[in-house]
């Protein structure tokens, strides 16, 4: 029985510890990470003409929708990117459509 036990409390360990998830490190210039309950960075300024890189980061699916219509990248799935190229100056606030009330899946990009 005994070791029955340490053979349950080794299993748990091993699926505990897989689930957690890994440092993923910092994103590159002009990619915003999308995950969940976090976009990396919230903030960006960038130079008219500039591309930015959506990147979704997470196992689960999230968007990129600009809350002035200028982009809405629709369903962006685990580890694929939706590109959008910034031509006029502003700031233009975004959020995950999926996740729209969470105060952290929401970020600004002020191209100058």
């Amino acid at each position: 029985m005994r070791t029955k036990i340490i053979y349950l409390i080794m299993f748990l360990f091993f699926i505990l510890s897989s689930c957690k998830k890994q440092d993923q490190g910092v994103p590159g210039k002009n990619e915003v990470w999308l995950m969940y309950k976090a976009i990396n960075p919230t903030q960006m300024i960038v130079a008219v003409g500039t591309t930015v890189s959506f990147i979704n980061k997470d196992n689960a699916s999230h968007t990129a929708t600009s809350s002035g219509s200028s982009f809405d990248s629709g369903t962006i799935k685990s580890g694929d990117t939706y590109t959008y190229t910034f031509t006029t100056a502003g700031t233009y606030y975004f959020y995950c459509n999926y996740h729209s009330s969470n105060g952290a899946e929401q970020g600004a990009i002020k191209v100058q």
